[in-house]
This record gives structure tokens, C-alpha cells and sequence, in this order.
């Protein structure tokens, strides 16, 4: 059996206490524990306040953990020095929240593309050019977007450009922070529906966070649910929807099931 692209073991987050006399705060993540297989999608979906957040910047090591491990393709992820971190973070692309606050402004879409291949240490030029029009295409926009600026796009197109650019070092585990909330709901549909072409595509595996269930529901394989830190349940996607075994996730469920009904 091949190894898991990501397994998180019993991982720990805990901010500082706020004030020198402040009690220890409560974990903002309380012992996680998850795996993803090559060409997986996993989704972890909680409220506001329940440590998914936490949990996806204590993996990408942008907030420290106190305790637990995370392993990428076998690799001690945590206990990588900088200088090694750095090149293997290429095996992981990162797709925002706000497609606007993660692309420059003052950059066209040709100088977005190319950060990525930049700092790997590629050599501007045509062919340079080339890979990024061929990323634009991949994820549906026309190579004629390149001369434009963020400030110029749609919601979607920008939220395309920022997975092309994603894409752009071929990385294994794709961690998609709430990528279509910004997004109005036709909009959201053709980004989930580009997410399942290129997991099709090219068998990419996905952590996919969210409080929506019903993008859960269209993209992932298999589901967690967080509340206040701990991951109370977690399972194929299809059996935690029709049967959840936790009084919380029936909760989060009640309104997209009432939805179904009235559709």
C-alpha cells in the first residue's frame, strides 16, 4: 500500500495567552489526526471558531504546533529546516479565501504566473510565457488575460488565475482554503465543477475547507467536522451526510437537507 500524500498525527495548536496573568487558552486544535491518498479529497468543514483554520496554517507551518506531526509523501514535514522547507513546499499549491487579497494589484496576470517559476529559479522568457498561457487555459481563461491586472476581473477569473498559479510547480496536495465563499452561487458551481476536472484530470488530492456543506457534498471524498478544535467525526462523504453520528453535524446538515427537500 502506497503511503498517504498527507497524514497528520494528533496535532496540537495553542496560541499565547492574552495578558501576562491570562489563563492557558484552550487548544485552537485539540489532537487532529487525518490522511489523504493520492488523487483524494478531503473535506473539513466547522463553523467559525472550530480550529479548521488553525489546522491548515498549522500544516503549511505558517503558525507553530506544539505537539503531533504531519508527514508529506513520508517526509517529516515539521521537522524540515527552512532552507530544505522552501523547496518542498513546491510539492504543495495553496488556493485562498479571497482571490483579490492573494494577487497583486500592481502585477498584470503574466507577473502573477510567473512568482512561482521565479523563485524556483526558471529564467524569464517566451517559454515562461508559454507555461503560464497553458495554466490560464487549463483552468478556462484565454492566454489573452495575461497583459491584464486583478483589479480588472471577475471574482471567478481572478479565483482562476490564483489555482493556474497554483498549479504552476505541479504539486501533489492542493489546500483550498474556502475558495468559492467569496463567489456567487453560479460562480461557485463552474469552481467546483474546474476543481473535479482537473482531480479527474491529473489524480491531484485536495484538502478542501469549508462551512458549506453542500460544496462538501460535490467535491469531497471524504468528510471531518470540527468543532471548538477537536474533529468529532469524520468519514466517507456520502455516509456522514445520510447518517451522521454526531448531534452537531445533523445541526450543520439541517439546512442544506431542508434545502434539498424544497429543491
Amino acid at each position: 500500500m502506497s503511503l498517504p500524500i498527507l497524514e497528520v498525527t494528533d496535532l496540537v495548536v495553542r496560541y499565547a495567552a492574552r495578558g501576562l496573568f491570562a489563563d492557558r487558552p484552550k487548544p485552537a486544535v485539540n489532537g487532529a489526526s487525518l490522511t489523504i491518498a493520492a488523487g483524494e479529497t478531503l473535506g473539513i468543514v466547522g463553523e467559525s471558531g472550530s480550529g479548521k483554520s488553525s489546522l491548515l496554517r498549522a500544516i503549511l507551518r505558517l503558525v507553530p504546533s506544539e505537539s503531533g506531526s504531519v508527514r508529506l509523501d513520508g517526509c517529516d514535514w515539521l521537522a524540515l529546516p527552512e532552507r530544505e522547507l522552501r523547496r518542498a513546499r513546491q510539492a504543495v499549491g495553496v488556493v485562498a479565501q479571497n482571490p483579490f487579497l492573494s494577487l497583486s494589484p500592481r502585477l498584470t496576470i503574466a507577473e502573477i504566473m510567473a512568482e512561482p517559476f521565479l523563485a524556483r529559479g526558471d529564467r524569464p522568457g517566451p517559454a515562461l510565457r508559454d507555461r503560464s498561457a497553458a495554466l490560464l487555459a487549463r483552468c478556462g481563461l484565454p492566454a489573452d488575460f495575461l497583459p491584464r491586472r486583478a483589479r480588472e476581473l471577475s471574482g471567478g477569473q481572478a479565483q482562476r488565475v490564483a489555482i493556474a498559479r497554483a498549479l504552476a510547480l505541479d504539486p501533489r496536495l492542493l489546500i483550498l482554503d474556502e475558495p468559492t465563499s467569496a463567489l456567487d452561487i453560479s460562480v461557485q458551481a463552474q469552481i467546483l465543477n474546474l476543481l473535479a476536472d482537473l482531480k479527474r484530470e491529473s489524480g491531484l488530492s485536495m484538502l478542501f475547507v469549508t462551512h458549506n456543506l453542500k460544496v462538501v457534498a460535490h467535491i469531497s471524498d471524504r468528510l471531518a467536522v470540527m468543532r471548538h478544535g477537536d474533529m468529532i467525526e469524520s468519514g466517507p462523504t456520502a455516509q456522514v451526510i445520510a447518517a451522521p453520528a454526531e448531534e452537531y453535524t445533523r445541526q450543520l446538515l439541517g439546512f442544506g437537507l431542508r434545502q434539498r427537500a424544497v429543491a
